[in-house]
């Protein structure tokens, strides 16, 4: 269907003569990574086809899903991108990345439903802003009485904020309610919508990442060659958090990944004090974990260090690269995330100072 409207918006164009400035809607591409989300695709998938925005490509791309996921992607007209093995998140994203035809790339869970406005919002900022790598979308929990994804902040303490997670050690993000379009560090990848060109010069997401952490690496990647991501609330979504991760396989998983992340995203892209600071806990862990006897937990954080260890030439090796060709420090980059959270701050006072 988008491609016949395509071509429909270029012969119109043609008619109205050569001066006509009019320009036919930038063509989106979704991203849905699926596992056995049958029940979960049935709502995304009819919530993603009634968007406003109407060039829009579907790809549904499974991590070799047992359940019905196929017949329902298919029944909703999405291409159908079968993986052979669970390869975790940030894979799946980079294969429907590549087979993706979009100028946009829309990355969305399959636990979502969404505001018929939610691309044509997203679509926004990037369309007049050349810098603007990333927009990320407001969030709210499935029933709608709770935001659980606002604009991320960053800081070096713990904020009086019941959301705040210690990402890495001595590092904190908290989400912060604003009313128009802001600079953020990091968006979210089950809600965010990425330039393309900009997704392919990155090199996509890091495949070494298998769940969690892929999408504040990218955008903090994307910061240090001066992009920026825009959180817009006005690009509303429902999310049934954490569903993909609710079994006993799914959470052990998860845990992996959570894990790998921090190690990944320390030793690439912070400051070494964060570097060492990241490994030293995550060891430490390990000895809690045979303390209290959790063997299977100190298995897979033990299989966790070494992988990520035998790692560390590679790491830092693109750390080195990556600074040197942006002409910045790990210190001043991250200097910069903090500075928006003083931009931040500062804009949110004003508005209450106002009302």
């Amino acid at each position: 269907m988008s491609r016949r409207l395509e071509s429909f918006f270029r012969t119109t164009y043609k008619c109205m003569g050569t001066d006509a400035q009019v320009t036919p809607p930038a063509r989106v591409s979704a991203v849905i990574v699926n596992w056995n989300g049958e029940h979960h695709l049935r709502i995304c998938l009819p919530s993603l086809l009634e968007q406003n925005h109407q060039l829009l490509e579907i790809l549904v791309v499974d991590n070799a899903s047992t359940d019905d996921s196929s017949l329902v992607a298919s029944e909703f007209g999405a291409k159908w991108v079968p993986l052979e093995r669970n390869a975790g998140l940030a894979p799946a994203l980079n294969r429907g990345a590549r087979m993706a035809s979009g100028e946009f790339l829309l990355f969305v869970n399959n636990d979502m439903r969404f505001d018929p406005d939610f691309v044509k919002a997203l679509l926004e900022p990037l369309l007049n802003d050349a810098h603007a790598f990333a927009s990320d979308g407001l969030q709210y929990d499935w029933h709608g009485s709770k935001a659980v994804h606002l604009a991320t902040r960053l800081a070096k303490s713990r904020p009086l904020h019941d959301s705040t997670v210690e990402f890495v050690p001595e590092l904190f993000f908290y989400p912060q309610a604003v009313s128009t379009p802001t600079s953020v560090f990091m968006g979210s990848a089950a809600g965010m919508l990425i330039r393309q060109s900009a997704f392919r010069e990155l090199g996509g997401f890091d495949d070494r990442l298998p769940l969690g952490y892929e999408d504040t690496e990218i955008c903090w990647r994307a910061a240090t060659l001066g992009w920026k991501t825009v959180f817009v609330p006005g690009a509303i979504c429902w999310h049934h958090v954490g569903a993909s991760s609710r079994s006993r396989e799914g959470a052990r998983f998860n845990s992996r990944g959570i894990l790998i992340g921090r190690l990944v995203l320390a030793t690439k892209l912070l400051p070494a004090r964060y570097v060492l600071l990241t490994w030293l806990v995550s060891c430490a862990g390990l000895l809690k974990d045979v303390g209290r006897l959790q063997w299977h937990f100190a298995k897979d954080r033990l299989g966790v260090l070494f992988k990520v260890a035998f790692l560390l030439p590679q790491l830092i090796k693109e750390r080195v690269a990556l600074f040197r060709s942006a002409g910045i420090t790990p210190e001043g980059q991250l200097d910069r995330f903090l500075q928006l959270t003083l931009e931040g701050a500062s804009s949110v006072k004003g508005c209450a100072a106002e009302k």
